[in-house]
């Protein structure tokens, strides 16, 4: 509708209007949010220059795991920050930013209308209620102009020196970057660009709490211009948004008030709730004359009013030192940490639950209505001026504060040899894991290590876990083939519609290696396997026996009649051997008629199937006997026909219930790691 219609259709008196521009009189008291942000232009795809003619490069990290990780390793990361702090100087300021977002629970569903099936349905609903978390790492270095440096008042002449200033300190910034970069190269850092929108989608975020991709609309444009996504209105303590790509949302800022007496790595570490949420740190270095002048003032009026805190004096006394030997530099640092909520309601909760969390690391943390503009400005790499409640500490203390913890998300399906995760668990920081059993790898290459071990108390649900991660593992299709102990995983293997059977000692097992040994890669093992079968530790085999037995090997394979691949056959063959009938006896003890004969020598044939994809073997009567070379004879025979199973190369997940009862044999001690490196490979 044209203005002069909208005039006349609008009682100006009630409207409130102003008559010329036809708005509310409150819009000429109102500032545009970019006016007040720092962000000017694009030097490079990569650096942004400020209004105080800083420049600006972000580096984004992976972070490190705080919980699982050594002290000692989170303390290394830590000295190494702060040295770089130190070493680079007073002409660079550093902010760190950590901005939480959702974290992305999606898993490809398990296929089928089995049990498989329906327990990943509920545990992805599971999943999608539970509000995970994840924050990104942000590590912001800005080059600030030399002290005292000055244009001259000729235009060409101040263009040339302002082109030469900005390469001279782009270089200078790229150095320390670069030096960065491979310093923490363990944490997988990368540059922020504009070209791919995280650059300005990162400086966005911190007026919202949320990422998104955000580009540059003109070469010639102002940056700020661009980064500006949202209204804020600052009312008291709280802060809303409206009229920007997040929606309506109501906001808390909160800055620290007083600092602890001492700081640690890990004292913030609780700062994680699933909430929008924004945490800065901003280190600005203090000169070492400034400093260690406001160091020998507080000492002569301490010593002057005869102060009684000797500790103060003498931790005052050694950061001088310190300071003085360029062992250590000072900077103001703040700290401010924001969150978002989409009620009121639900921004009291959470400003409570952050208050508390301050309390107990000792860091009180405060929100106030007259510095609420202000932090909320200072989050903003090159707003210094705006940070009203900073402090002077350390390097190491702002290692302390500002550290890389987070906890990794896990690798994707394109890291994974089997193309897919197989499970998402929530973690103790309410962000969420993508659990897989190998190293790092890739779908088109050779499988990395996939070795999982599960240790706890008995009852602390070791079985129930490896159920539910073999259940999982259907989502890659994985074959299940699981090494049973007292029944603990049948009801999980019939579930899955899996074939269940028991190897009990003294019944007739349904194994027979003679009838499927027989190729030349069978012959070799099954010579090598019953040279250990019928080893004594006092009597070792001769090398004729040994020989001997190869031979028979060979002949067994060659039989024409499969019939006649038995025990008693078998041991027949080795009465001739030139040792007085040793190795015939110890053979005969392996027949249907022998001591061990229901193992393998009552059956003329191989009944044992491995078939179907879920196949599960109670093993209690096996992994309970007294006998070590029983245990040594079945296990190590079931291993040999998985072995051969897994040559196809399709995905497949071996389960050893009580694994310590199944390798705590010599044969297994000397062969496993060969026969983990097979099944890895399969």
């Amino acid at each position: 509708m044209p203005r002069d219609r909208l005039l006349d259709a609008v009682d100006q008196d009630e409207a409130g209007l102003d008559p010329l521009t036809a708005l509310p009189p409150w819009v000429k008291g109102e500032k545009r949010l970019s006016s007040m942000l720092p962000y000017v232009s694009l030097v490079t795809d990569r650096t942004i220059r400020t209004r105080g003619n800083e420049l600006m490069q972000c580096i984004r990290l992976e972070g490190v795991n705080s919980t699982t990780s050594e002290d000692a390793h989170l303390d290394r990361i830590g000295s190494l920050l702060a040295g770089i702090v130190a070493q680079v100087g007073t002409g660079f300021s550093f902010y760190l930013h950590k901005v939480s977002k959702a974290v992305d629970v999606t898993l490809p569903p398990i296929p089928g209308e089995g049990f498989a099936s329906a327990l990943d349905q509920r545990w992805r609903a599971h999943l999608g209620q539970a509000g995970l978390r994840d924050k990104t790492l942000t590590l912001s270095i800005l080059k600030r102009p030399e002290t005292g440096s000055r244009l001259p008042f000729g235009l060409g002449a101040s263009r040339t020196r302002f082109g030469a200033d900005t390469t001279r300190r782009l270089r200078k910034l790229d150095e320390v970057v670069g030096f960065l970069l491979s310093s923490f190269d363990e944490l997988k850092p990368r540059l922020l660009s504009a070209s791919t929108g995280e650059l300005l989608g990162f400086l966005g975020s911190l007026n919202t709490g949320e990422e998104h991709p955000l580009f540059p609309r003109s070469r010639l444009g102002v940056i700020a211009e661009d980064v500006a996504n949202t209204r804020v209105t600052f009312r008291g303590t709280t802060i809303a948004l409206s009229d920007g790509a997040v929606g309506d949302k109501v906001g808390a800022i909160f800055a620290v008030k007083n600092y602890p007496a001492k700081t640690d790595s890990l004292m913030l570490d609780e700062l994680n709730l699933p909430v929008d949420m924004v945490v800065t740190h901003s280190f600005v270095p203090i000169n070492v004359n400034i400093m260690a002048g406001r160091i020998k003032r507080q000492l002569r009026l301490m010593q002057a009013a005869n102060d009684g805190a000797v500790s103060l004096a003498q931790e005052l006394e050694l950061a001088q030192d310190d300071l003085e030997s360029k062992r250590l530099i000072f900077g103001e640092h703040h700290m401010t940490v924001a969150v978002y909520a989409r009620s009121q309601a639900a921004l009291d909760d959470i400003a409570s639950e952050i208050r508390n969390i301050a309390a107990t690391s000792g860091i009180n943390l405060i929100s106030e209505a007259f510095g609420a503009r202000a932090h909320f400005m200072a989050q903003h790499p090159g707003n210094t001026g705006a940070r009203s409640r900073k402090a002077a500490i350390t390097n190491h203390n702002f290692a302390d504060l500002a550290t890389f913890h987070r906890t990794p998300l896990g690798k994707t399906g394109a890291e994974l040899p089997w193309g897919v995760p197989i499970t998402l668990f929530p973690t103790p920081e309410r962000s969420g894991f993508r659990f897989n059993f190998h190293e790092q790898g890739a779908p088109d290459r050779e499988p990395t290590g996939g070795h999982t071990l599960i240790l706890g108390r008995p009852g602390s649900g070791k079985s129930v876990l490896a159920a539910f991660l073999m259940t999982m593992a259907r989502r890659a299709g994985a074959r299940l083939f699981v090494f049973d102990y007292r029944a603990g995983m049948e009801m999980a293997v019939r579930a899955l519609g899996g074939s269940y059977s028991t190897v009990r000692a003294g019944r007739p097992t349904g194994l027979n290696p003679l009838q499927t040994e027989i190729d030349a890669r069978g012959q070799a093992w099954l010579a090598d396997w019953l040279a250990s079968l019928l080893e004594r530790r006092d009597r070792p085999l001769t090398p004729v026996q040994t020989n001997r037995l190869q031979e028979v090997v060979r002949q067994n394979a060659s039989a024409g009649n499969a019939g006649l691949r038995n025990w008693s056959d078998f041991a027949s063959l080795l009465v001739s051997t030139d040792d007085e009938g040793d190795l015939f006896e110890r053979m005969q003890e392996w027949t249907a008629e022998g001591r061990y004969g229901w193992i393998f020598g009552a059956n003329t044939d191989d009944t044992f199937s491995l078939d179907g994809d879920v196949s599960g073997f109670d093993l209690t009567g096996i992994l309970d006997s007294e006998s070590e070379r029983e245990r040594m004879a079945v296990l190590s025979y079931l291993f040999r026909r998985v072995e051969r199973v897994i040559e196809d190369r399709k995905p497949t997940i071996i389960v050893i219930d009580e694994a310590w009862k199944a390798l705590d044999n010599a044969y297994f001690a000397e062969r496993l790691s060969n026969w983990l490196v097979t099944a890895r490979v399969a």
